[in-house]
């Protein structure tokens, strides 16, 4: 509340020149120094609490966005393709494409934004619509159909550092990758010719997509902080206290310690892995030369060059006291106030406000998706009773991926409460 704006409004009520000038006198000269001393001394006891609860960086904070397919390699030092394959339009051979039609296997050209509020992209998804377009060959110019198909290979990379988040016994946390699921595969359904005698290489493509042309955006790549690493030790290892396995220990000081790392157990024979201050520890039977994959989670540098088209998304949480209390006592949810500081730690927040939570009997349908539905199956008993209904203000109108942010900080809290099933919807 401002509360001089307040009084300025209850000045400007009275009707007595006289009693406002006598009120004013009283509410600047005693009133005003008061509200001010009592203010500042409130500031300076929530920040000397604050202060007693250290603001602990994340070094495993993921960040996502879209480059276009020029520069997403190499262009910002911290950010890599999702899927290095992206970086060229995949390569078809042409005497392949006949027999792989003829077979009812779709095959893809190209990977597309869709940007569009999530209901357009659920549309797009449902109605499987077949478009038409041209795919260019050496020999000419040919008709084709193509369908757009959500693409799922995105949720795959996450699912796997699901994956090694809980192998490397970190905590995992929703990745907030709002673009990923606007990104649509184009797949080749049908090409109209009967020649078999195609040779060579496609090297390109057109499509029409009729009242959803204008969304869609070709030539960008989803990228995020997370590099992989191959690790070759050529040293000798510790023998580990069993007496059974060996110590393999990586300097993480080259590479720099303020970025998380989480070692593959799939990559090699890992049997245990351990982080101290500056250096990885993996431990495996293997007696000498382990070589094994190793991700970084690269963490952010501010430059003053950087300039994202799509804004720079992560699942961080601000520097606020709420923050801070749940990260130092944990996050245990009990009260509606507690969920509140919660949803409001993240970036996100910035976007939508949660307005009421609402416990409702059966499944009941909203307007958002599941982004850690790979954890479905994990977290959530399949016969769910109860639904709990979260309803969010937008503090923006002008984006089309609120619903997405939306569906971002549900699944948080899907995560906190799997006896019910969570879903979001705008007010």
């Amino acid at each position: 509340m401002d509360m001089r704006r307040y009084i300025s409004q209850k000045l400007d009520s009275m009707k007595s020149i006289t009693e406002k000038d006598m009120l004013r006198d009283v509410m600047e000269s005693i009133f005003i120094p008061l509200y001010d001393h009592v203010e500042g001394q409130y500031n300076r006891l929530e920040q000397r609490v604050k202060d007693e609860l250290p603001f602990m960086a994340d070094p495993y904070i993921i960040w996502t966005t879209l480059l276009e397919r020029e520069s997403a390699n190499g262009r910002c030092p911290y950010l890599f393709p999702m899927l290095y394959e992206d970086l060229r339009l995949p390569e078809i051979e042409l005497t392949d494409i006949s027999e792989r039609l003829r077979n009812e296997r779709e095959i893809r050209l190209d990977s597309v934004l869709v940007q569009a509020d999530y209901f357009v992209c659920k549309e797009i998804e449902d109605n499987r619509e077949i478009f038409e377009g041209v795919l260019k060959t050496e020999d000419g110019d040919f008709n084709i159909g193509v369908r757009l198909r959500l693409s799922k290979r995105y949720s795959i990379c996450i699912q796997n550092l699901y994956k090694l988040f809980i192998s490397n016994g970190r905590p995992w946390q929703t990745v907030n990758s709002v673009y990923t699921f606007k990104m649509f595969d184009v797949m080749l359904v049908r090409i109209n010719t009967d020649s078999k005698d195609f040779k060579g290489v496609a090297h390109g493509y057109r499509a029409t997509y009729g009242k959803h042309d204008n969304y869609i955006k070709q030539g960008l790549v989803p990228v995020w902080n997370v590099r992989r690493l191959r690790i070759q030790s050529e040293d000798f290892p510790l023998a580990a206290l069993d007496k059974v396995n060996y110590e393999y220990v990586f300097d993480l000081k080259a590479e720099g310690i303020k970025h998380g790392y989480l070692a593959d157990w799939d990559s090699a024979n890992i049997s245990a892995v351990r982080r101290e201050e500056d250096a990885l520890i993996v431990t495996s039977p293997v007696q000498k030369g382990l070589a094994w994959d190793m991700y970084q989670i690269v963490k952010r540098v501010d430059y003053a060059t950087d300039f994202f088209s799509y804004e720079l998304m992560s699942n961080a949480q601000v520097d606020a006291f709420g923050a801070r209390m749940i990260a130092y006592y944990g996050t245990v949810i009990k009260t509606s106030a507690e969920l509140r500081r919660l949803l409001e730690g993240y970036e996100a927040s910035r976007f939508l406000k949660l307005e009421s939570i609402q416990v409702v009997p059966g499944e009941v349908a909203g307007e958002t998706y599941e982004v850690n539905g790979f954890l479905k199956d994990e977290v959530r008993d399949i016969a769910v009773s109860k639904s709990l209904l979260l309803r969010f203000k937008p503090l923006r109108r002008d984006t089309y991926i609120m619903r997405d942010l939306m569906s971002f900080l549900t699944s948080q809290v899907q995560l906190v409460y799997p006896e019910f099933h969570c879903v979001g919807g705008l007010i």
